[in-house]
């Protein structure tokens, strides 16, 4: 117990010496002599240098990089010269037409945007894009290989578009026994109407080839709306004029085209009836 008692005033002079001579090892250890000072500061400059070297090698190569790049992008401009020079066009018509692309994308993209019925009452506007890239792909420019395929891509769009317009929607209606057409269109169902009994000719010409002679059960259409390929007769019209019609061809001069393919219903082409539905050919 004595032994314990003279040991213990020892304890914190021992762990203060041990803790000095620690601390003095680790300054020794961390002074650095003049040679050795000389030597890193050495090293530090050969790393600089090498970094300087490398530095002046990868400008050099930036600008042999620029010079290719400078050099071809001159053999592009003579090339499109000459390709300019065969077309007969600047470079400002090249410019310019591809904004007269980047137009008609617009107003596709607009039309494109439109619900199937709000298109069908703009569908003339459909066939006038359709005209703009076809007089767009007669152009020599279009020759050329990024008009070419963006009238191309307008194309394959506008046709897609044709293709969404709604159908002509129509009711059906079975014949009874003693209905004859002007009685059918009279119904109050039908169209209240007995004179617009033509319109139920009309849109069964495939079914019916004499309109004074109907039958019990056959099943008859009732046009409800109609397509745009497709033309009620009102009174005053005759084939000249609905062909001038800016809705139909803008050209009284075509109006063959609709005779022809209205045969079935018009033996006289100077006589047409109203309430007619005649089919508008559009190839």
């Amino acid at each position: 117990m004595n032994w314990i008692k003279v040991i213990r005033p020892f304890v914190p002079v021992a762990l203060f010496l041990i803790l000095a001579f620690w601390v003095g090892s680790a300054v020794a250890a961390d002074k650095m002599t003049y040679e050795d000072y000389q030597i890193q500061l050495q090293g530090y400059k050969d790393r600089e240098t090498k970094a300087l070297e490398a530095i002046a090698a990868e400008r050099a190569a930036i600008d042999s990089l620029r010079a290719r790049i400078k050099e071809i992008e001159g053999q592009i401009k003579a090339t499109w010269d000459e390709i300019f020079a065969l077309l007969n066009i600047t470079a400002e018509q090249y410019r310019a037409f591809l904004d007269q692309i980047t137009i008609l994308e617009g107003k596709v993209d607009e039309l494109a945007k439109l619900s199937p019925e709000m298109l069908l009452d703009r569908a003339k506007e459909i066939d006038e894009r359709a005209e703009d890239v076809k007089r767009m792909q007669a152009n020599p420019i279009a020759l050329l290989s990024e008009p070419r395929e963006r009238l191309n891509r307008l194309a394959t769009r506008i046709d897609a578009l044709k293709r969404s317009l709604p159908k002509p929607k129509h009711d059906m209606y079975r014949v009874l026994r003693g209905d004859y057409l002007w009685k059918i269109s009279g119904k109050r169902e039908i169209f209240n109407d007995p004179w617009k009994w033509m319109r139920i000719y009309s849109a069964n010409r495939d079914e019916i080839r004499n309109p004074d002679l109907i039958y019990p059960d056959q099943m008859l259409r009732i046009p409800r709306q109609f397509g745009r390929d497709e033309y009620l007769v009102i009174k005053g019209d005759y084939l000249r004029k609905i062909s001038g019609y800016a809705q139909v061809y803008g050209d009284p001069f075509q109006w063959t085209k609709i005779y022809q393919a209205n045969k079935t219903i018009i033996n006289d082409p100077n006589l047409i009836y109203p309430e007619q539905i005649l089919l508008i050919p559009r190839n």
